[in-house]
């Protein structure tokens, strides 16, 4: 289940993007409105990171996807079966969106982002345009923070315990 969600989300991701690429010539406006006043499809190349961190680093942020997706994968195959349910997607999210952000940069140099949040008069208030890749990478980040928010705190004689071991 684990990998087959990772996957899922690499797919939706590729497949949206392509959607994208291929529609947005024909948007007279340069996006396409679905919710008037706050949310567009608006296609947008980008070479740096979420938020303009590292603009012109693909280089540098596809070897932070590939260390990320690696890292999930090592983890998982260490960790004892099967994953509590919560932590299996915390990391299946995450390792799709990295994948997916990856496949982008090696492919195209490049991540394509295409959904846009915004509220106010001309788009004054405009959240940076992201992708489906991203928005499951946040959603995995915090189903982790709330896995591990859920899980108990070591007790002092378990702290002792280790470190005599």
């Amino acid at each position: 289940m684990f990998y087959g969600l990772a996957l899922l989300v690499l797919l939706a991701d590729q497949i949206a993007k392509a959607a994208v690429v291929r529609a947005h010539p024909a948007w007279t406006d340069g996006d396409r409105e679905l919710i008037p006043g706050f949310f567009a499809l608006t296609f947008s190349v980008n070479t740096g990171g979420a938020f303009g961190i590292l603009p012109h680093g693909t280089l540098l942020l596809a070897f932070a996807a590939a260390v990320a997706a690696v890292s999930i994968v090592a983890y998982t195959l260490r960790a004892p079966m099967p994953l509590p349910r919560l932590l299996g997607f915390a990391l299946a999210l995450p390792l799709g969106g990295a994948l997916g952000n990856l496949l982008d940069r090696v492919r195209l140099g490049h991540v394509v982002d295409f959904l846009s949040v915004y509220a106010g008069p001309d788009r004054r208030w405009q959240f940076p345009i992201f992708n489906l890749a991203d928005t499951a990478i946040c959603v995995g980040v915090g189903l982790l923070a709330l896995y591990h928010g859920r899980q108990p705190a070591p007790t002092r004689d378990a702290a002792i315990l280790k470190e005599e071991a």
